[in-house]
């Protein structure tokens, strides 16, 4: 792992809930206990480096709540199973070396769920968008000029993504990017997220808001959900003025890697 950044302080307004943390992927496989090595044992070495990096940012994060010798093992659903009395969730993006990776943990106490992902913003290119945006997000995108598109497109997506994490671990419930939408607010950099279809009774969350940010070629997205809080519609993260700030341009615009649960 590369020296850590801070940017997850930023995301979630360094919330005392949240205890996050992060790392630029290397080149080398950070050492992991041989459990958890055992679900990367097949993978090829970019990808042995993105999970062992974000086992160690687990393993720093869940040390901090004075957890210790804890394999995070993967279940059949390819989730991580965290201790129980934790909530979590693990995102990185990119490739080794210069990718990136973060971690959120936080006490169910406290948090009743949590998502962070993390997208290169350059690699959603318009190709992609008719799979993961519906009509009305993708006239918003269309309604910006230049790279400006492809970072809101990745907000968006990312957003779903965080969203999709917060509440998969409480309803068990699969959701494709057709099935939410998200309205991004640009001035003060946070979004709400909706389901679609949700049919009376159906587990889990039913919309939420979040927080955004945009940092070097990278989008962060974050939802927080308050233990206690009803399973339909909760207000997340509370914000601060922010505003959305373009990236240096990137030229080399990759197709977007199939979501894979770390």
């Amino acid at each position: 792992m590369s020296t850590p950044v801070r940017w997850l302080d930023r995301l979630f307004l360094a919330d005392p809930r949240v205890v996050g943390e992060e790392a630029r992927l290397g080149t080398e496989v950070p050492e992991i206990s041989p459990a958890e090595a055992a679900d990367i044992a097949r993978a090829v070495i970019g990808r042995r480096v993105a999970f062992a990096t974000g086992r160690a940012c687990a393993r720093r994060a869940l040390a901090r709540l004075e957890v210790t010798a804890f394999d995070l093992r993967n279940g059949l659903d390819r989730a991580p199973r965290w201790p129980t009395g934790i909530v979590g969730s693990i995102t990185h993006t990119g490739s080794a070396p210069g990718g990136y990776c973060a971690v959120v943990v936080g006490r169910s106490a406290e948090v009743a769920a949590l998502g962070v992902d993390a997208e290169q913003w350059s690699r959603l290119t318009p190709g992609l968008w008719s799979r993961v945006l519906t009509p009305g997000e993708r006239a918003w995108v269309e309604s910006h000029d230049g790279n400006e598109r492809l970072i809101c497109a990745a907000v968006i997506f990312s957003a779903k993504e965080s969203f999709y994490k917060a509440q998969y671990p409480s309803s068990g419930r699969f959701l494709n990017f057709q099935d939410v939408e998200v309205t991004v607010e640009s001035s003060d950099s946070t979004f709400e997220v909706r389901v679609l279809e949700s049919p009376a009774g159906a587990p889990g969350l039913s919309s939420c808001s979040g927080r955004f940010l945009c940092v070097e070629e990278f989008v962060l997205t974050g939802v927080l959900i308050p233990a206690g809080s009803p399973t339909g519609t909760h207000d997340a993260i509370q914000t601060e003025p922010r505003t959305l700030t373009l990236s240096p341009d990137l030229s080399d615009a990759r197709a977007l890697d199939a979501y894979r649960p770390v």
